[in-house]
């Protein structure tokens, strides 16, 4: 017993960290090891202020984070507003699966993110006026752009336009944007777009010599904000949380559901797919947002640059240190990137069907889709606010245009007031039926095809939501085959004179049916007694058939007799009885 005790009190070993093996498909960019490949720790740089501020700690920088070699974790310690970038390689079409946490620690808060396409930001000039002089001066989308020596540029790279295509009329339509470089400052005129207030855009200088602000304004930042609003457990100010696109896309608690990740210490998966400019996040397997970066779109937060300047091909990963007391920690990173033959492509638009009456369902049709065995899609229905063309931001709305309403909390999402901002997600699957809330709205419907993480999505406009019914009012029609016919007579006949005599009458054909035909039975010859004409009788109609139904339409009728001057004539009158029908086959 005495041995036993001695054995527990022993402190153990602490083993270096060993990170499983990747998901399939995947490969690990940070895998807890300090240095020896392109997934260790040594590989992640430090972005801030300037590049003197940007520089690790140990260099005489602002950089604070360490290896955690017990959990494999970059914590980020007392690292200031920046981020911890991945300049080994720009991705693009791919998905990152990244492992996060709050510490658990008593005076850890819980703000971070993810940053996603961000571009080169190592310019080394001596002072601001130096690093904007090496920047592009009008939109470019280049990974690399910057007149240094990392880019291979001695000119900053050319400017160019966005040109936007339009799409589902609920959007922008086609136009042509014109503006500054994203990581830098703008004034009216720029942009020939306006700004939050409604006047002319302009542009911070937040960006100009500053790295991490160059990455916020150029990419975009997928929110880590795992708290409630207001009082109760784990309480912030900051209404924007986990999963959002910081300030064109943001969810509030109860979107987010961070009241199921409140616990300090535990890991979470964050999985960000991001195909062509289209970007989908998930949190722990479940979907937090979607995101459409092509749409011409401005931020809501007044002197961030426009979607229309972010439309970045591919671009930089990094992990925002978000400063003061907030403590998240980023483990287990991976990423899988996609061939063009891995993605799935809307060949036939969607489209939706309905009357568009409310409380009558409409359907989302999915369209046409190219995409590889085994792949998944679903329907989402969305509700924004109409944007009309004299709206001071009608080419580029932000979120608050598309909607921007309070709600009271919930009882799991803390106790300020919910803010919903851009469209909203009103239900799931291929139908969705329209309410009271939707009179007024934009109703659409977005068809989600998944390929092992090569997510993209199409979206359809649904009918004008309106309150209608439709009233039957009618009445029946009886089949009806109706035929008069009036009698018919020659005028006299000669003897001995060879002649054709005619006659006629006139039959009034009534039908309903959808086809009909007239017919005569067989003419035969006229008698007298027990005397016939030796040549027959001949009828022949003006009209004996019908493909659509037909009232009152009159149809000449003629008669036709043969008389030879040989034929022999007995006093009196000749004559016959014939029968004419009026028959279908389809009543």
């Amino acid at each position: 017993m005495t041995g036993f005790a001695a054995l527990l009190a022993a402190p153990a070993a602490q083993a270096q960290y060993t990170a499983p093996a990747p998901d399939p498909g995947f490969r690990y960019i940070f895998d807890g090891t300090a240095t020896g490949s392109d997934a260790s720790f040594d590989k992640w740089l430090f972005a801030a202020g300037t590049a003197a501020q940007s520089r690790p700690a140990s260099e005489g920088g602002l950089g604070q984070a360490t290896l955690n070699t017990s959990n494999g974790a970059i914590d980020v310690g007392a690292s200031p507003f920046g981020a911890y970038w991945y300049p080994v390689k720009a991705f693009g079409d791919a998905v990152f699966r990244i492992q996060y946490q709050v510490q658990d620690t008593p005076t850890s808060t819980r703000n971070g993110g993810v940053m996603i396409r961000t571009p080169e930001v190592r310019y080394t000039g001596a002072d601001t006026n130096a690093v904007l002089a090496q920047k592009p001066t009008g939109f470019n989308f280049d990974v690399c752009p910057g007149a240094i020596p990392l880019c291979n540029r001695t000119e900053p790279a050319p400017s160019t336009t966005y040109k936007w295509p339009g799409s589902t009329p609920n959007l922008p339509p086609a136009f042509d944007y014109t503006g500054g470089y994203c990581a830098r400052s703008t004034a009216a005129g720029v942009y020939n777009v306006n700004g939050l207030n409604g006047q002319p855009l302009t542009t911070n200088g937040n960006a100009n010599n500053h790295q991490h602000w160059t990455q916020v304004a150029c990419g975009h930042e997928v929110q880590i904000n795992e708290t409630l609003t207001g009082g109760g457990p784990q309480p912030s100010t900051d209404p924007i949380k986990t999963g959002s696109i910081y300030n064109f896309r943001n969810l509030n608690a109860e979107q987010s559901r961070t009241y199921e990740r409140l616990d300090k210490g535990v890991w979470h998966e964050m999985e960000i797919r991001t195909i062509g400019q289209q970007y989908t996040v998930l949190v722990d397997g479940k979907i937090l947002n979607q995101f459409d970066n092509a749409i011409p779109k401005t931020a809501s937060r007044a002197g961030d640059p426009p979607t229309m300047a972010r439309q970045l091909a591919a671009g930089y990963l990094g992990l925002q240190t978000h400063g003061g007391n907030d403590r998240i920690s980023y483990r287990e990173m991976q990423v899988k990137e996609f061939t063009a033959a891995d993605l799935p492509v809307n060949t036939v638009a969607p489209s939706v069907s309905g009357t568009g009456y409310q409380s009558e369902p409409l359907t989302c049709n999915h369209g046409g889709w190219n995409a590889a065995a085994g792949s998944t899609r679903w329907v989402t229905w969305y509700r924004a606010n109409k944007i009309p063309e004299n709206h001071p931001r009608f080419r580029a709305p932000n979120q608050l245009d598309y909607n921007n309403t309070t709600t009271p909390p919930t009882s799991r999402s803390g106790t300020a007031n919910l803010t919903w901002l851009d469209a909203q997600i009103v239900g799931e699957g291929n139908t969705y039926t329209p309410t009271g809330a939707d009179l007024g709205k934009t109703i659409y419907c977005q068809v989600s095809v998944d390929n092992a993480g090569a997510t993209v999505f199409k979206t359809a406009l649904a009918p004008e939501i309106i309150v209608a019914r439709d009233v039957p009012v009618g009445g029946t029609v009886p089949a009806t085959l109706s035929l008069n016919v009036a009698a018919a007579s020659f005028e006299p006949f000669v003897p001995g004179v060879e002649k054709d005599y005619t006659a006629s009458t006139t039959a009034t054909v009534i039908s309903t049916a959808g086809d009909a035909k007239l017919t005569v039975s067989e003419p035969g010859h006229l008698t007298n007694g027990a005397f016939t004409l030796p040549e027959p009788l001949r009828v022949s109609f003006s009209k004996s058939s019908w493909d659509a139904p037909v009232s009152n339409e009159e149809v000449d009728v003629e008669f036709k007799q043969l008389i030879k001057d040989t034929d022999p004539l007995r006093t009196g009158t000749y004559s016959k009885t014939l029968t004419f029908t009026l028959s279908t086959t389809n009543p």
